[in-house]
């Protein structure tokens, strides 16, 4: 009896391989940690809780945006870290290097896809990374808008961790402000509760969020 061959054209293998290969999005965690702090989210978590606050914002918000596309945005915004990792905002070693490492994993991510369709979703992964069109940032201040809401939700644990104080954290919101008044009141609505639950690390450290010279 000869072997079963499936009757996918090379377009449909190459598509289908590439969605079971991005099953590895769902296993590189972030250094932020779940609601109860029983561990660390991963990106799949992130980009699902970012689409959500997307949609739900969308309509609340004076910014004029194609949702769809925004939404796009979301979904692929961080695909490349299946290669490069996550580095967290706040860690500026790991920082360091992490956009060679990213246009990398790009270049090796989206080749795996009929050219058409890789090309077009490395543009749009460029488009998130300007943050210069109106989806673009919409998309980075849900990015930023999940990443405070989920610091506040896991009661300060990764900010703990890492040593993170509130001007550290004020300055990473700075362009989310910027995108739109109700994010604005989101963000300080969010930031008022860390202060008062006090989540942020003791403040050991400059006015600005710079570490004290030793």
């Amino acid at each position: 009896m000869e072997p079963h061959t499936d009757s996918l054209t090379d377009r449909q293998r190459q598509i289908l391989d590439f969605l079971l290969f991005i099953d590895r999005f769902k296993m590189i965690e972030r250094w932020g940690l779940v609601g109860d702090g029983s561990r660390r989210e991963t990106d799949a978590e992130h980009t699902w809780h970012m689409a959500l606050y997307a949609v739900l914002l969308h309509g609340e918000i004076g910014l004029e945006c194609d949702l769809a596309h925004a939404l796009k945005l979301v979904l692929i915004h961080d695909l490349v870290e299946i290669h490069a990792g996550d580095a967290p905002a706040y860690d500026a070693a790991a920082q360091a290097g992490q956009a060679e490492r990213e246009q990398a994993a790009a270049d090796r991510l989206y080749a795996m896809l009929p050219a058409d369709i890789g090309e077009d979703l490395k543009a749009m992964w460029y488009e998130f990374e300007a943050a210069e069109t109106p989806e673009a940032r919409f998309a980075h201040a849900m990015d930023r808008l999940q990443a405070l809401g989920q610091s506040v939700a896991s009661h300060g644990e990764g900010w703990r961790q890492h040593g993170v104080r509130r001007a550290q954290t004020e300055r990473r919101m700075a362009p989310a402000r910027e995108v739109d008044p109700e994010i604005t009141a989101l963000v300080d609505a969010l930031m008022h509760r860390a202060e008062v639950e006090d989540l942020w690390s003791p403040p050991d450290g400059n006015a600005d969020g710079s570490p004290v010279a030793r």
